[in-house]
């Protein structure tokens, strides 16, 4: 066994805004020259770089959203297993939106026999097979089609890649991530919420019956 992460992110719909049909970029767009495949790593590496106590992704408010930040796409958080969570976060002007429908993230573990990189991808692609009941939708506008945005690394990477290797619990490689990834143009300014979300259907402990509900108001300014 190793460890297994996955996060799911889902939300409420609005009527705060008006949504544009064209929000969302095609599968594979990218963003600034980084790929979905490349953001995918980044968010990961993001996602658990952070102390539990500001960790956005533990945060059950949003009040963590702006933790770890940088650059011109600013990703959201899900939860830790199944998760319905609400969060308000403030998004500054101008900012891509990337974040996880449902995903799942396969690393080495501590006390386990060394993983390698295919084991990895191997993992990380089971219950994204059985996803099912995806959804997502922006001030309560449909996004078409979600399934068509499946991501998964080619390669592997190094999840702790943005802790200096002294703090580092692990070695952080081979990780792979697997999943449904969304990337959304810069929202007007204003309020919107985000929803998204939904569950995995597959016999397994690994997080093979997770769901997924996280609803997210933002504000744009």
């Amino acid at each position: 066994m190793y460890r297994t992460l996955v996060f799911c992110i889902a939300a409420l719909t609005s009527s705060f805004a008006t949504a544009n049909p064209d929000a969302v970029l095609p599968p594979g767009a990218s963003v600034n020259t980084k790929t979905p495949e490349q953001l995918s790593v980044e968010w990961w590496q993001w996602a658990i770089s952070t102390d539990d106590e500001i960790n956005p992704v533990r945060d059950l408010t949003g009040a963590n959203c702006a933790v770890g930040q940088s650059g011109s796409v600013w990703f959201l958080a899900g939860g830790f297993g199944s998760s319905k969570i609400r969060r308000t976060c403030t998004v500054p002007a101008g900012k891509s939106l990337f974040f996880p429908v449902i995903n799942m993230v396969y690393m080495p573990a501590k006390g386990y026999k060394l993983l390698t990189c295919e084991e990895a991808k191997t993992a990380a692609a089971l219950n994204n097979k059985t996803a099912i009941d995806l959804f997502a939708e922006l001030d309560g506008v449909p996004m078409p089609d979600v399934r068509r945005y499946r991501v998964t690394t080619h390669g592997c990477f190094d999840a702790y890649a943005r802790i200096p290797e002294v703090q580092r619990p692990i070695k952080g490689y081979p990780a792979a991530s697997d999943g449904y990834w969304l990337v959304l143009r810069p929202l007007e300014k204003g309020k919107h919420v985000i929803k998204f979300g939904g569950r995995y259907n597959r016999n397994s402990n690994e997080y093979g019956r997770m769901v997924q509900d996280i609803e997210y108001e933002l504000v744009v300014r």
